[in-house]
Formats: structure tokens, C-alpha cells, sequence
């Protein structure tokens, strides 16, 4: 395979939700500790889209105006940094308010890797510059998903992502036909809330890729890990 390898990697209620009361439950810790374990048993790789970075990672504003922009394009942005874990930012406008370089999670440092599209500013470009984070011009209006995947393996090493959403990027990789392997951990409760979002939205667009069940680990709390593989030969 040319590009990096997806996998769709979410924590979810018995409904299907991706956000609850029920997160963070006494009842739930072996499940919660099992999705952040496999989130870096599946790859070295995170991926979020900038609503989820910007919730948990990017919450910063910073002051674009003070940047040069007279030695910046919107060509690829690729230092030579190395790093044992990587969390891809798929950031179309160029939004996140990175105040580090990287992204700390479950008690781990992942450097970032930002992908835009020349919808993003120029100052921006600039801005991640100073922060030493690498970027990837990947499309002009809309993002490129699979430029980026292959960029991400050519210009990284990457093989695999594990893509945590939120629901819409998941959406939109399904609906680019990227989405190669489905890991939920559900977790042992019911979420009940209607407005919550399941892990997929694709805007009403029914996406005909069908995926078969691999393996159904039930986890000691109740809760279980489902693992589905797109059915290439549908």
C-alpha cells in the first residue's frame, strides 16, 4: 500500500455514542484503560481532526499578525525531526492554537504533524514554523485525504494512523473510501443522550463500504473491544 493505513479507533457508549455521563465512570476504568492502551498498540500514530485537537491539545490563540510571511508558499514544511510517536492535526483552515510542539496524552508525548489545506493563512504557516511543527499542504478547498496518507508514509514512515476522531473527520475519511479497519471499545453503559454523535458523521450520506467483524474480546468491566476489516471483496 502506497498510503498509510487507517484505522478508526473510538471509545463508545452501548448506543453508540462518542460522548457521555458515561465516560469516566468508577464502573468503566478497565474499558477506558484499554482504549488508550490500544490507541498506541495500533500505531505510532494518532490522528485527530481540529475540533478534537482544539478541545484537548491546541487551545491557544496566537497572534498571527506578528509573523513574516515574504518566505512562505504553500509547499509541504518537513524539518528533520525524528519521533517515536506522532499525532496528525488534520487541520483544513489552519486553526489549532498550538502552545507546544506536541500532544500529551494518557501520559505521552506525541509530536505533531499538522495537514492543511491553502485555505489555511499564510501567517499561520509562519506561526507553526516558529513552533517547529511540521505541515503538509494537502488540497486547495478540501482536504486530499489520500495525498495525505500518502505523504504522511512518504515524508514519516507512517504505516499506520489511528484515527480518533471526532465524528466528522471520521465521517469524511469514510466517505473517501480511507477507512480500512474499525476498532470500538464499548464501553459497559448506556449513554442515553439523543444530541450526543455516534463515531461516523457523513453529513446524511449513506457510504457503501462494508466491513466484516474480525474479533469480539470481551474486557472485564463488561465492556467489549469490536474490531471490524473493510470487505475488499464487496
Amino acid at each position: 500500500m502506497d498510503r498509510a493505513k487507517v484505522i478508526v479507533h473510538m471509545y463508545i457508549s452501548i448506543d453508540g455514542k462518542i460522548d457521555g455521563e458515561y465516560y469516566g465512570q468508577d464502573g468503566d476504568k478497565v474499558s477506558s484503560d484499554f482504549y488508550d492502551d490500544q490507541m498506541y498498540r495500533l500505531s505510532n500514530a494518532g490522528a485527530n481532526g481540529a475540533t478534537t485537537v482544539k478541545m484537548y491539545a491546541a487551545k491557544g490563540h496566537p497572534d498571527l499578525t506578528k509573523y513574516s510571511v515574504a518566505d512562505i508558499d504553500y509547499n509541504d514544511w518537513v524539518p528533520a525531526i525524528k519521533s517515536n510517536l506522532w499525532d496528525i492535526s488534520f487541520d483544513r483552515h489552519g486553526t489549532a492554537g498550538w502552545e507546544t510542539n506536541y500532544f500529551e496524552y494518557d501520559g505521552k508525548k506525541s509530536r505533531v504533524i499538522e495537514v492543511v489545506t491553502k485555505q489555511a493563512a499564510k501567517e499561520y504557516l509562519a506561526f507553526l514554523r516558529s513552533m517547529e511543527i511540521p505541515y503538509l499542504i494537502c488540497g486547495d478547498a478540501d482536504l486530499d485525504i489520500e495525498m495525505a496518507l500518502t505523504k504522511l508514509k512518504q515524508r514519516f514512515g507512517i504505516d499506520t494512523i489511528s484515527l480518533a476522531g471526532g465524528a466528522v473527520i471520521n465521517g469524511a475519511f469514510l466517505k473517501a473510501h480511507m477507512v480500512d479497519e474499525i476498532s470500538m471499545v464499548v464501553a459497559p453503559y448506556v449513554s442515553g443522550d439523543a444530541t450526543a454523535k455516534a463515531a461516523f458523521d457523513t453529513n446524511k450520506t449513506f457510504v457503501n463500504d462494508r466491513f466484516k467483524i474480525k474479533n469480539v474480546p470481551q474486557l472485564d468491566d463488561g465492556g467489549l473491544h469490536l474490531i471490524f476489516a473493510k470487505d475488499r471483496t464487496n
